[in-house]
């Protein structure tokens, strides 16, 4: 009985005798992403939220104390 796959293999994933071809596969790498401080944390989800800028929901941010540290 043959066997049966959803969806057929991708072209050239498949070296010879069926055996996977890894030759280009390329190794995970440690990206470090900068710390994103709390304000612009803030200003990134207020733009999102209503659809504003980044320096206009920078600006209500600043103006509203949001993001800011706590004193």
């Amino acid at each position: 009985m043959h066997s049966h796959t959803e969806t057929p293999p991708l072209p050239g994933s498949f070296g010879r005798n069926g055996v996977a071809d890894n030759s280009k596969a390329v190794a995970a790498q440690n990206y470090l992403n900068a710390p994103f401080d709390a304000k612009g944390f803030a200003a990134c989800l207020v733009a999102k939220r209503f659809g504003l800028s980044p320096c206009l929901a920078r600006l209500v941010c600043e103006l509203a104390h949001i993001g800011g540290r706590l004193a």
